[in-house]
């Protein structure tokens, strides 16, 4: 009987050794994945922070183009057939216009700001529930590995007593 119990502790250490080599293959495998992946990361970051940047200074462009183009046509008081455009220099509405423009632009910038700073914060408590997470997974593997451990004594005191009757 005590040929048989070490031949099973043989075995029993042969299967833990190559179920770690395994786990250990898989773990390098992925984390190597990982490492890959992240090595790319700021590059797509940058890439596309190049975009919106020249997405922005397109958008300036075209509407500095649109803006001259009917500051010109304006200006030159084109006549159709039956119209002819006003110069809006001496329009009894120009400094109305000047003051609800300048309003609606302050307010559209304080819309801009406070969205921008909501999105800051969601992107900060995602970074902190990323940590919670995190945190959780610990837990859980931690608890995991106690139930184990847990069932691994009782099973192996169980098979003690089994052995000694």
């Amino acid at each position: 009987m005590a040929d048989n119990k070490s031949k099973e502790t043989g075995q029993t250490n042969t299967i833990a050794q190559d179920s770690s080599e395994i786990f250990d293959t898989y773990k390098k495998g992925i984390l190597k994945i990982t490492e890959e992946l992240a090595k790319f990361q700021p590059q797509y970051v940058q890439s596309i922070s190049k975009l919106q940047e020249e997405y922005l200074e397109l958008t300036k462009q075209f509407i500095d183009k649109v803006f001259a183009a009917q500051r010109n046509w304006v200006g030159g008081n084109v006549t159709s057939t039956s119209t002819t455009i006003p110069s809006w220099t001496y329009t009894p509405y120009a400094e109305q216009f000047r003051k609800q423009s300048n309003e609606i632009t302050a307010q559209s910038l304080s819309v801009f700001n406070t969205s921008n700073q909501l999105a800051l914060n969601a992107l900060t408590a995602a970074r902190e529930n990323m940590k919670l997470y995190g945190k959780a997974i610990d837990a859980i593997i931690e608890y995991n590995n106690n139930v184990a451990n847990a069932w691994s004594s009782f099973f192996t005191s169980s098979q003690r007593q089994q052995y000694f009757r």
